[in-house]
């Protein structure tokens, strides 16, 4: 899944809107809807206030955003066992909210 998508979800698992996590991070709505859309690529200092905003390290964001297609092919197999209980297990520190980001994020 890519980078805007995860975001995008955190913001509405969160219950805020976009105008309220662009004022948070001290950007503009559209430089916000452009991370968004994967138009834009953040810089790690707006990522990293967009992960303080939305409560989530950095780190698990970026594996939030991983899929098979990210995995070098002798890899694969072992992150097509545990990626689907790490990110489960990873929902389930970010809250009980996140259900549907489970839902998901499993599907990549």
């Amino acid at each position: 899944m890519e980078l805007g998508k995860v975001i995008n979800l955190l913001i509405k698992k969160r219950g805020l809107t976009q105008v309220e996590v662009a004022s948070r991070i001290g950007k503009s709505t559209t430089a916000l809807s452009q991370i968004i859309k994967g138009t834009y690529n953040p810089n790690p200092d707006t990522l990293g206030r967009i992960c303080k905003v939305l409560n989530v390290p950095q780190p698990i964001l970026y594996f939030l955003t991983m899929s098979e297609n990210d995995i070098p092919a002798d890899k694969l197999e072992i992150y097509r066992m545990l990626a689907p209980s790490i990110k489960d297990f990873l929902i389930k520190i970010f809250g009980e909210e996140s259900v549907e980001l489970k839902e998901e994020v499993s599907l990549n």
